[in-house]
């Protein structure tokens, strides 16, 4: 990954709303009885949820919805409910999960299923939000070898060399080992390997 200046951002951003998160889901925990010992387990458990549904691409709604709630909740039982200030900052604390959610969609891997024509090359976070069109396309295995061929041209004309199992594997968000086994799958060969 390059270093540059919409990375060092994104980083930035990621870091600090998962710090806001995770001190206010604390506190609710602590306020509502979790011993200190292990009310870091109720954020880091809502959050970590929310990582793996994003990059899982399973339950995010659910995780995110999850999140919100806490960090509203969190507020909420602080702070008086009459006072203004107390709802302007419930939906303050709600941005934060939505910012995590952002910031991991934004680096994780494409869809395994991808075609050929939305392989292009990254130009920045995708902003909308879209489920699969068919069930083919849903992210409970491993991608067919139409998909990996698909995938493997995209590469190769992307990168414009032979491909290696961690080219692929980053493709696909996978390990390194897998991405061979995908290569290995079609028998795709670079000309060191014939």
């Amino acid at each position: 990954m390059k270093l540059t200046v919409a990375n060092v951002a994104r980083y930035v951003a990621l870091l600090a709303a998962m710090a806001i998160s995770f001190t206010t889901q604390r506190e609710l925990a602590l306020s509502h009885g979790v011993p200190v010992s292990v009310a870091f387990a109720v954020p880091l458990a809502i959050d970590a949820f929310m990582i793996w549904s994003v990059r899982t691409r399973r339950d995010i709604a659910l995780s995110v919805s999850v999140a919100v709630a806490a960090n509203v909740a969190g507020v909420l039982t602080v702070d008086p409910l009459s006072a203004v200030g107390t709802w302007v900052a419930a939906g303050l604390h709600a941005v934060f999960p939505f910012t995590v959610y952002r910031m991991h969609r934004a680096e994780s891997a494409t869809r395994p299923s991808e075609s050929v024509a939305d392989s292009a090359p990254d130009t920045g976070p995708d902003m909308t939000e879209s489920a699969p069109d068919t069930a083919a396309e849903t992210p409970d295995g491993p991608p067919t070898e139409e998909d990996i061929r698909a995938a493997v041209t995209v590469l190769e004309s992307r990168h414009g060399r032979p491909l290696t199992g961690q080219i692929v594997a980053e493709h696909f968000g996978v390990s390194a080992r897998t991405g061979r086994r995908y290569l290995d799958r079609i028998g795709y060969t670079t000309k060191a390997d014939a």
